[in-house]
């Protein structure tokens, strides 16, 4: 993705946070069975990306500092196997591995909880950082939460603590190279866009629409969207994440399309909403034009220093005031009768970023702007995002290339026709 010196650069200042002496632990993720000897795609530790740049199954990241002592950084990495390349594919040398992160130290996984004992019992290291998913008491945390606790159950005397929102705090602050992927991923998303909008007509199914989009994002390269398109026709957008798929569009209806392409694990996520017919009603146009005009406002908001839910609020203030405007609600309370989610979250390389949300906005961060207006009574779900880089002075609309105001989408539906 990267070259080795981005890697080495990330490593250095998440090292900055850990005191003198310290172990950090991120483990690799695991595939899921399905059934027999099938698995789900495998999806890698995206905090072991970021530091690393390896999306290969079995690795791991273990680095270390004694007191007095320099810092030491082990990669850890499936050997090759013969049998496993002709039936799966090869694997990474350790001349490879080496080259793509930046760390000279590269062994076999085999050894690596050996090398961890090693670590806390001969050197006796008590300052031990994991990554790991936090599941609840309901949920599924998988193999590093299991790892993790297996290593609290051996150690129960030493300080524990997780690693995953420092990495976090990392992440939440887009890089230069950062930006430029994201900004290809949302170039094939318009690219997608556009195509897709050329097949438009009532009568088509969901999926179909689904499938013109998806085709533009194969062709730029990559295997699978940021996440599963929502494509919701009619009434049914406003379920918010209405996942079917499978209805005809038809005419004189709006078509809502939440999507987003990824480049190299890092995603775009935009909505759309657009007459199925290639024109706007008089009441669709005022619809929309309202939703964009409090997305206006939302980005005008969105600035260094706040909390996330304190920008959440002021928007949410906002869109009251538009609605009390135009006497569709009585009072601010009445909002969630056509509006009942936040405002946007943050973007990178998950599609909802994770974040600490106890942490202020800051120059840097990327997040989408996403307020919409869904009405059982009239049968119509609106919602319009983009994905906006903060700045320091004014923020950056990174998707203002893709159509969104209704002049804008019908022009290109009628050069489609």
């Amino acid at each position: 993705m990267f070259n080795p010196e981005v890697y080495t650069r990330r490593r250095k200042r998440l090292i900055a946070t850990m005191p003198e002496e310290f172990l950090i632990i991120v483990p690799p993720s695991t595939s899921k069975a399905t059934s027999a000897d099938g698995s789900y795609p495998y999806t890698p530790n995206l905090n072991l990306i970021y530091l690393t740049g390896i999306d290969q199954p079995g690795t791991w990241l273990v680095i270390h500092r004694r007191k007095s002592m320099d810092i030491r950084e082990d990669l850890f990495i499936d050997a090759y196997d013969e049998t496993h390349a002709k039936w799966i594919g090869t694997v990474l040398t350790k001349e490879e591995a080496a080259e793509r992160t930046g760390i000279e130290k590269i062994s076999f996984n085999s050894a690596v909880e050996k090398w961890i004992d090693r670590i806390i019992i001969r050197w006796g290291i008590d300052n031990v950082w994991v990554d790991f998913p936090v599941a609840g008491i309901t949920g599924d945390g998988g193999r590093r939460l299991e790892f993790t606790n297996r290593l609290i159950s051996s150690y129960p005397h030493l300080k524990f603590r997780r690693l995953s929102e420092d990495v976090f705090r990392l992440r939440m602050i887009k890089e230069p190279e950062e930006l430029e992927i994201m900004k290809e991923a949302i170039d094939i998303t318009r690219r997608g866009f556009l195509h897709a909008l050329k097949s438009l007509k009532p009568g088509m199914i969901e999926y179909e629409f689904e499938m013109e989009l998806l085709y533009e994002f194969r062709k730029s390269g990559e295997k699978g969207p940021a996440f599963p398109a929502i494509v919701a026709g009619g009434s049914r957008a406003t379920c918010l994440h209405y996942a079917e798929n499978d209805k005809p569009l038809e005419d004189g209806t709006l078509l809502l399309l939440d999507f987003g392409a990824k480049k190299e694990y890092y995603n775009a996520d935009i909505t759309r909403t657009f007459p199925v017919n290639g024109r706007y009603t008089e009441r669709q146009r005022e619809l929309v034009e309202m939703v964009i005009e409090v997305q206006e406002e939302a980005i005008r908001l969105l600035r260094p220093g706040k909390l996330h839910s304190e920008w959440n609020s002021e928007v949410k203030k906002f869109y009251a005031g538009v609605l009390l405007k135009k006497g569709m609600i009585e009072n601010e309370e009445d909002i969630e009768k056509y509006y009942y989610h936040n405002i946007g979250h943050h973007l990178g390389l998950d599609t909802h970023d994770e974040n600490v949300i106890s942490d202020e906005l800051k120059a840097g961060m990327v997040l989408t702007v996403e307020p919409g207006f869904y009405s059982d009574e009239e049968g119509v779900g609106i919602r319009i995002e983009d994905d906006v880089l903060i700045g320091k002075k004014e923020n950056i609309v990174l998707s203002s290339e893709i159509p969104k105001y209704p002049d804008e989408i019908e022009a290109v539906l009628a050069a489609g026709e």
